[in-house]
């Protein structure tokens, strides 16, 4: 996770940089075999990126790296991205849930139409919610792996691979903090249930980033904690406000969905 140029780990740490895509053109159509459980999910939708010189006080990746040292620096490759997802889901909403889990495993393929950039990443996801006396407490947790490889001896850009950092990752640190071709998130919390339409919770997240999948759990977790409050409604969490530390410092979490 260091900073030192390697074209097999690429982490952030005393770099930034800016990159973004098109809005694509796109769809995902989710089906239910037998009305509940079973999820059936699959999207394909088009996207070009592109990169620009990082803000802010540290230097962007274009002053630190080159092209052999940081792949896809200055690339802008078109995608086709195809995915489709297999999942249990027992949960009422993805978007505010007090009980239900969900398990699943989605496939995604990003075809670079120019033939330099392609890859495949597989992405396997598992959530659990406890309610305790009567859903007036709820342990929410959750662990999540992304794992990337380049198509027929193609490149993962840096801007495409899994990333942690952020509010729906690790909440201590910047977005995006953390990218190799593997990561591991693992979330915990308790939440509190204050009204029909507050919530408050106190939360933990760990993960980790890797150039190999064995390599994920061979070294301490980057870690955080912190303490969230949550306006929701039945089905959604239009606001939630957090604050959580890491050994970075404070970071301040302001979103209009539900961690997971």
């Amino acid at each position: 996770m260091g900073a030192a140029p390697n074209p097999g780990s690429v982490a952030s740490v005393y770099t930034s940089s800016t990159d973004f895509a098109v809005p694509p053109p796109g769809a995902t159509l989710d089906f239910w075999p037998a009305r509940k459980l079973l999820l059936l999910r699959g999207g394909l939708e088009l996207s070009t990126w592109n990169t620009a010189p990082g803000g802010g006080t540290a230097k962007s990746v274009d002053e630190v790296y080159t092209e052999a040292t940081l792949p896809g620096l200055g690339a802008a490759p078109t995608y086709l991205h195809s995915q489709l997802t297999v999942a249990l889901d027992s949960r009422p909403s993805p978007g505010y849930a007090r009980r239900g889990s969900f398990f699943g495993v989605t496939y995604n393929d990003f075809h670079d139409r120019g033939g330099k950039f392609g890859f495949n990443r597989l992405d396997y996801e598992a959530t659990q919610h406890v309610p305790i006396f009567k859903e007036t407490w709820v342990l929410s947790l959750r662990a999540r792996a992304e794992l990337a490889a380049g198509a027929d001896d193609q490149t993962v850009p840096y801007f495409m691979m899994p990333a942690l950092g952020g509010g729906s990752s690790l909440r201590g640190f910047t977005s995006w903090r953390f990218r190799d071709l593997n990561s591991l998130l693992l979330q915990a919390e308790w939440r509190v249930i204050g009204s029909r339409a507050i919530d408050m919770a106190l939360f933990y997240d760990a993960g980790r980033v890797a150039p190999r999948r064995q390599d994920l759990t061979s070294a301490p977790l980057k870690s955080d904690y912190g303490v969230g409050f949550r306006l929701h409604g039945r089905v959604a969490t239009p606001l939630r406000i957090e604050i959580a530390h890491g050994n970075e410092g404070f970071s301040l979490v302001f979103s209009s969905k539900a961690p997971f």
